[in-house]
């Protein structure tokens, strides 16, 4: 009896396209950059929530807390994975346009980029211009550059008042929806993937919050938009007593923002 012949040799597993590869990675850094922001928005969020309660004390008590941990890595824990999830969720949108065709935004998604435009003008406020060499700015330092600032804006600019309200209502709705986002990608990333190779939920449809959590959503945005608003209040009834020199200096400040010209100062 003769040997029965060999089995022929398994076939390759056949290679993911480089698109399905890149939407992984676009994937993977989108989600694991959110968390990492993630966790300094809810520092950053401790102090005009804890001014509701303590007015500037209480504010700048949680801000030199949450600065010890994160100042240090400021341009690793907060500018990096700010600038990566922009870059990694404009980019994998447009791949999955280019695969299957315009998707319509979720809410979320709208929110996503609409703090695109609240995001820049905060930062550069309190970040790049206050690090002006010049007099009289004379490079603020993070010291120097409390609470106290804010309690100034809310004082004697409106315009400033509006935009904390509308930057913290637009950054909580869409970190909390983001966050269910993201909690969902890791569970898959530890061992549930789809057949193809390709993490499932990649290039799936954008999340539909349901009804009943849609309103308890809702509810807490309200309220902690209404608690930032509350220590905002507080902070404007606390901005007396600050020295014609640091005035001076927040003056300065606003006068050499862009949007100066249009009569924001």
């Amino acid at each position: 009896m003769s040997p029965a012949p060999p089995a022929p040799p398994a076939a390759p597993a056949p290679r993911p396209p480089a698109s399905g590869t890149l939407l992984r990675v676009l994937t993977h850094t989108q989600n694991a950059s959110a968390a990492v922001f993630g966790v300094f928005l809810g520092v950053h969020l401790a102090a005009p929530l804890a001014a509701a309660v303590g007015g500037l004390s209480g504010a700048d008590g949680a801000m030199l807390i949450g600065r010890e941990y994160y100042l240090p890595l400021e341009p690793i824990a907060v500018f990096a994975p700010l600038g990566l999830h922009v870059a990694a969720s404009i980019a994998r949108r447009a791949l999955l346009a280019a695969r299957s065709g315009p998707r319509r935004l979720s809410t979320q998604q709208y929110l996503g980029y609409a703090l695109i435009p609240l995001v820049f003008p905060h930062v550069l406020l309190h970040r790049i211009i206050p690090s002006e060499d010049a007099a009289p700015i004379s490079a603020l330092s993070p010291s120097e550059f409390g609470f106290e600032f804010v309690a100034n804006a809310v004082a004697t600019r409106p315009w400033m008042t509006a935009g904390y309200v509308a930057l913290t209502g637009v950054a909580l709705w869409h970190t909390l929806v983001g966050g269910m986002k993201v909690v969902g990608w890791a569970r898959r990333l530890a061992g549930r993937r789809g057949g193809d190779g390709e993490v499932a939920g990649a290039g799936a449809a954008p999340r539909v919050v349901g009804k009943r959590r849609r309103i308890g959503l809702r509810g807490i945005v309200g309220v902690l938009v209404g608690l930032v608003g509350l220590g905002l209040w507080r902070l404007g009834g606390e901005s007396a007593g600050l020295s014609t020199a640091v005035v001076r200096r927040y003056d300065a400040l606003y006068a050499a923002a862009p949007w100066a010209s249009l009569g924001l100062k």
